[in-house]
């Protein structure tokens, strides 16, 4: 567990980032338009495939420091 002074796990990170989307569309079904079921798939994509590039990025630099 991640004191407060300690940074989240980037996989804690990513689960909260799909739970604001998922509430984002539940505020959004009672609306005028809400989104569809293929609108809610693809913002869930691009939160994993933006962690994806951020843990690809983390792992590129970390080699770069390392040596």
């Amino acid at each position: 567990m991640a004191t407060p002074t300690e940074p989240r796990p980037l996989a804690d990170l990513e689960i909260d980032s799909v739970l604001a989307v998922e509430a984002a569309w539940e505020r959004r079904s009672h609306g005028l338009k809400p989104w569809t079921i293929d609108e809610l798939l693809d913002a869930v994509a691009a939160v994993h495939v933006r962690y994806n590039h951020r843990r690809q990025w983390l792992r590129t630099h970390e080699q770069e420091t390392a040596t």
